[in-house]
């Protein structure tokens, strides 16, 4: 069966796709990379698991996998909007801050997978292509 073609409005979801599954994986793997640079991480084969564990994840978002969005969704969005809830308990400072725009920018970019209707039918896209056996 041949791939129906991709129009501008799914290249536009694709691009915006790929920039919010990338922001999720490069914002949640940031302080373990900064930490490594700074001489010590606790556990990094762990670490280094559920960084496959989330690649996985949010490779099978990409591929239009709806179950894989709902976990993503939950983890991200929900993850997102309690670090911006619970980030100026302790105070106002830089760290801080930069814990507020973190948790801002997961749930932004939770919300446009969810929401953004080219991301949404890029993915719808995904859905409908067929999966070599």
């Amino acid at each position: 069966m041949p791939r129906p073609p991709m129009t501008s409005e799914l290249s536009a979801g694709r691009l915006q796709t790929l920039l919010a599954l990338g922001l999720l994986f490069v914002l949640s793997a940031a302080p373990t990379l900064m930490a490594l640079g700074r001489g010590g991480v606790e556990n990094p084969g762990l670490k280094l698991a559920g960084f496959v564990v989330e690649l996985f994840l949010l490779w099978n978002v990409y591929r239009g996998s709806l179950i894989a969005l709902f976990i993503a969704l939950a983890i991200f969005g929900l993850g997102g909007l309690l670090t911006m809830l619970v980030s100026p308990i302790g105070g106002f400072s830089l760290r801080t801050l930069v814990l507020l725009l973190a948790g801002l920018v997961f749930a932004i970019c939770a919300a446009a997978l969810y929401a953004h209707p080219p991301i949404k039918a890029f993915l719808a896209y995904q859905r409908r292509q067929p999966r070599p056996s």
